[in-house]
């Protein structure tokens, strides 16, 4: 029960502050890109002059590479964000040293797809970052090298990936195509991190 409010209680802080953002601000342009390449290639359907546009589901294949949890998840189907799908991959995504939890931004979740179907990837993407809590970054940054004080990571807006049978320089090179934020290649620790951030690589 407290895992699933924890999951709930991450969807709602997301829903709340896109809500927020979008009466703000509107659709960014960059949001609103990624959307439509989403879209592309939308089937339709004609019935007595009239045209039906029929949206595809999106779903991700993602294994974490810490707890072994492996899923299959349409995190977008009808035209809409599913609330479980999101819930899901939350979860999956979650720091797995504290357990604790955050909404993942569904921009990042697009950049997930459109990257698989980019390298016309069949496996399931290897996590091995996704969000991160204060605790969890504040320590890395101790042991680790490159790890941002305000890392991406602990806004569930970043993840870093590795995809089975597919050179991680070859994933970025895709990734940098997308535009869709930072991508960075980490060649020693062989992944990449993607994140919903400016456009930019290293």
């Amino acid at each position: 029960m407290k895992n699933q409010q924890q999951i709930n209680n991450a969807t709602q802080e997301h829903s709340a502050s896109e809500a927020s953002g979008a009466s703000k601000s509107g659709i960014s342009r960059r949001a609103f890109a990624l959307g439509c390449a989403a879209g592309l290639c939308l089937p339709w359907s004609a019935s007595r002059g009239s045209t039906t546009l029929v949206y595809p589901d999106r779903s991700l294949s993602l294994h974490n590479a810490h707890t072994g949890e492996q899923e299959n998840i349409t995190f977008w189907s009808d035209g809409s964000y599913l609330e479980s799908g999101l819930n899901q991959i939350n979860w999956l995504m979650r720091d797995f040293r504290t357990g604790d939890i955050k909404a993942i931004d569904p921009r990042l979740l697009n950049i997930l797809y459109l990257l698989s179907r980019k390298v016309e990837n069949e496996k399931p993407v290897l996590i091995l970052s996704g969000f991160r809590s204060k605790k969890t970054n504040d320590m890395l940054r101790k042991t680790t090298e490159g790890v941002a004080r305000r890392s991406f990571h602990m806004a569930g807006r970043a993840v870093d990936i590795r995809i089975p049978h597919i050179e991680s320089v070859d994933v970025q090179k895709a990734a940098l195509r997308l535009g869709g934020g930072g991508v960075g290649y980490y060649r020693s620790s062989n992944f990449v991190h993607l994140d919903t951030g400016p456009v930019r690589t290293w």
